[in-house]
Protein backbone atom coordinates (compact mmCIF):
# COMPACT_ATOMS: atom_id res chain seq x y z
CA UNK A 1 0.00 0.00 0.00
CA UNK A 2 3.02 2.27 0.25
CA UNK A 3 3.56 4.75 -2.57
CA UNK A 4 6.68 3.89 -4.55
CA UNK A 5 7.74 7.46 -5.12
CA UNK A 6 10.68 8.37 -2.93
CA UNK A 7 14.29 7.31 -2.58
CA UNK A 8 13.60 6.31 1.02
CA UNK A 9 10.85 3.93 -0.16
CA UNK A 10 13.35 2.44 -2.63
CA UNK A 11 15.91 1.94 0.14
CA UNK A 12 13.31 0.03 2.17
CA UNK A 13 12.65 -2.21 -0.84
CA UNK A 14 16.40 -2.71 -1.30
CA UNK A 15 17.13 -3.68 2.31
CA UNK A 16 19.61 -6.57 2.28
CA UNK A 17 19.17 -7.52 -1.38
CA UNK A 18 22.83 -6.87 -2.15
CA UNK A 19 23.44 -10.34 -0.72
CA UNK A 20 21.77 -11.93 -3.76
CA UNK A 21 23.12 -12.43 -7.27
CA UNK A 22 19.71 -11.97 -8.91
CA UNK A 23 16.63 -10.10 -7.68
CA UNK A 24 13.19 -10.08 -9.29
CA UNK A 25 11.14 -6.98 -8.58
CA UNK A 26 7.47 -7.73 -9.25
CA UNK A 27 5.51 -4.60 -10.17
CA UNK A 28 2.18 -6.41 -10.47
CA UNK A 29 -0.55 -3.98 -9.45
CA UNK A 30 1.83 -1.01 -9.33
CA UNK A 31 0.42 1.78 -11.49
CA UNK A 32 3.21 4.30 -11.10
CA UNK A 33 6.61 4.81 -9.52
CA UNK A 34 8.47 8.02 -8.88
CA UNK A 35 11.63 9.16 -10.61
CA UNK A 36 13.55 9.12 -7.32
CA UNK A 37 12.37 5.58 -6.55
CA UNK A 38 13.41 4.29 -9.99
CA UNK A 39 16.71 6.16 -9.92
CA UNK A 40 17.66 4.86 -6.47
CA UNK A 41 17.11 1.24 -7.51
CA UNK A 42 18.03 1.09 -11.18
CA UNK A 43 20.93 3.55 -11.20
CA UNK A 44 22.31 4.21 -7.72
CA UNK A 45 21.93 0.68 -6.36
CA UNK A 46 22.83 -0.92 -9.70
CA UNK A 47 26.06 1.11 -9.92
CA UNK A 48 26.99 0.31 -6.32
CA UNK A 49 26.18 -3.40 -6.70
CA UNK A 50 27.13 -4.44 -10.25
CA UNK A 51 27.10 -8.14 -9.33
CA UNK A 52 23.42 -8.03 -8.36
CA UNK A 53 21.20 -8.49 -11.42
CA UNK A 54 17.90 -6.60 -11.11
CA UNK A 55 14.96 -7.98 -13.07
CA UNK A 56 11.70 -6.04 -13.22
CA UNK A 57 8.62 -8.07 -14.06
CA UNK A 58 4.93 -7.24 -14.61
CA UNK A 59 5.71 -3.60 -15.41
CA UNK A 60 3.09 -1.45 -17.13
CA UNK A 61 4.10 1.21 -19.67
CA UNK A 62 4.56 3.98 -17.08
CA UNK A 63 6.73 1.86 -14.80
CA UNK A 64 8.74 0.59 -17.76
CA UNK A 65 9.39 4.18 -18.88
CA UNK A 66 10.65 5.24 -15.44
CA UNK A 67 12.88 2.15 -15.13
CA UNK A 68 14.26 2.72 -18.64
CA UNK A 69 15.09 6.34 -17.85
CA UNK A 70 16.93 5.41 -14.68
CA UNK A 71 18.70 2.46 -16.30
CA UNK A 72 19.89 4.54 -19.25
CA UNK A 73 21.69 6.84 -16.81
CA UNK A 74 23.20 3.89 -14.98
CA UNK A 75 26.91 4.46 -15.63
CA UNK A 76 26.65 8.19 -16.26
CA UNK A 77 28.23 9.04 -12.89
CA UNK A 78 31.12 6.64 -13.34
CA UNK A 79 34.38 8.07 -14.70
CA UNK A 80 35.34 7.04 -18.20
CA UNK A 81 38.54 5.00 -18.27
CA UNK A 82 40.86 5.08 -21.26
Amino acid sequence: DEALISRSAARRVLARIEKFDEVMLDFNGVKTIGQGFADEIFRVFANANPRTRLIGINMNAQVTMMVSRASSRRDEDQPTLF
